[in-house]
């Protein structure tokens, strides 16, 4: 089952970019959130995020790229891809950046908070946690949650989606398979964060084509 979406007002004019920031992460916010990723802020830089996407098979050539986005009004990062799968749906496209220090304090938490909104073709996405011991190894598995965004803007609104995603609901997958046996994930082991879309090669749904996830924040709850 994925990840139960929850609708947040989207930032109109700069009045109330400011005003609606605040009021949706207070709303959602508890003693031990801690923003992980906060794209609405200078501080961040695009550069820190390689790709990681599925580009040496046939048809297997997808594209992703990560970009801030700054305007006079807001800013907030973008991620665009490009999935050009197989016929079975194998594809990817992602990107990928070295997780916090501090995020293994935060173990204990519920888990992951994603304020973010979908447009284009690609509405499945998922979060991919790795190793440190699993970054660049021959046989890597990682830890991925899959999560869905609203493409249609007349259900929208052009508000930002509110995803949860469990901690608990993170599974090792190799290849798109589930990795059974492996044990359950330790953010204090955790070495790198990606986000990903993919064609479905194992699901009982395929995707391809163009889209972007735009994302205000990331953080623990």
């Amino acid at each position: 089952m994925l990840p139960k979406v929850i609708r947040a007002l989207g930032p109109l004019v700069l009045g109330s970019v400011l005003s609606v920031s605040c009021s949706t992460m207070e709303i959602h916010k508890t003693n031990k959130e801690m923003t992980l990723f906060d794209f609405t802020t200078d501080k961040q830089q695009n550069h820190l995020w390689r790709e990681i996407s599925d580009t040496v098979r046939e048809p297997g050539m997808s594209k992703a790229v990560f970009s801030i986005q700054k305007t006079r009004l807001f800013q907030r990062a973008v991620m665009f891809a490009m999935i050009n799968p197989q016929p079975n749906g194998a594809g990817f496209a992602g990107v990928q950046t070295e997780m916090p220090d501090t995020a293994a304090s935060h173990a204990q938490d519920t888990g992951l908070k994603l304020l973010v909104r979908g447009q284009g073709q690609l509405k499945y996405w998922k979060v991919v946690l790795t190793d440190t011991d699993q970054i660049g190894a021959m046989k890597q598995y990682s830890y991925e949650q899959k999560f869905t965004v609203e493409l249609d803007p007349k259900e929208t609104g052009g508000d930002m989606d509110i995803v949860e995603l469990p901690f608990s609901e993170f599974k090792a997958f190799f290849r798109g398979r589930e990795v059974e046996d492996a044990p359950p994930l330790d953010l204090a082991k955790t070495g790198a964060f990606g986000l990903q879309t993919f064609g479905g090669v194992y699901d009982n749904f395929k995707q391809k084509g163009t889209g972007s996830l735009e994302i205000d924040s990331i953080s623990f709850y």
